[in-house]
């Protein structure tokens, strides 16, 4: 089990620094993404997935050029999510069947749907992506919005804010 994901440096600026730790001074500050095309390689139902998130990441200061293949791969397990919602349907558990000596259909065993076991683990995946974006209100709490440009260059700025030690 891992620990508290790192506080950004510029949410310990605003709420204290209790641990006394050094600032990271040269954190990187990526370019936000203009072009939100999707990338040519996903899949049509992960391109769709993608026009309806990432306007919606762009318009928060969510998504850099960096943030792409992240993105992208959310994107694709979400759409694999709902493939395997699709094709499982109501059916938990399915039956085996077989043929028996005089040709007719048998029952031969239950097993668990395996749509289910897709759906999980594109569940799972999903969500440890998307709570890198802040996509839950819990994962919310943890994200703190950078402003673009110099974080420790515009004393002035800081100083108005109580920014400055």
């Amino acid at each position: 089990m891992a620990g508290r994901p790192p506080k950004p440096t510029a949410l310990k600026l605003v709420t204290g620094n209790p641990g006394k730790r050094a600032l990271n001074k040269n954190e990187p500050d990526p370019t936000y993404l203009e072009d939100l095309t999707p990338p040519a390689w996903l899949s049509q139902a992960a391109r769709e997935v993608w026009q309806e998130i990432a306007p919606k990441l762009a318009k928060v200061n969510l998504l850099t050029e960096i943030d792409v293949y992240l993105l992208a791969m959310g994107c694709t397990a979400i759409s694999q999510y709902q493939r395997a919602v699709k094709c499982a349907g109501a059916d938990l558990v399915k039956s085996k069947c077989d043929t028996d000596e005089d040709g007719k259909t048998v029952t031969a065993g239950e097993h668990v749907n395996p749509w289910l076991i897709v759906q999980s683990m594109a569940f799972k995946q999903s969500s440890a992506v998307f709570q890198q974006f802040g996509m839950s209100p819990a994962a919310r709490t943890r994200i703190a919005i950078n402003p673009q440009g110099d974080l420790f260059g515009n004393e002035k700025e800081n100083k108005a804010f109580g920014y400055v030690r």
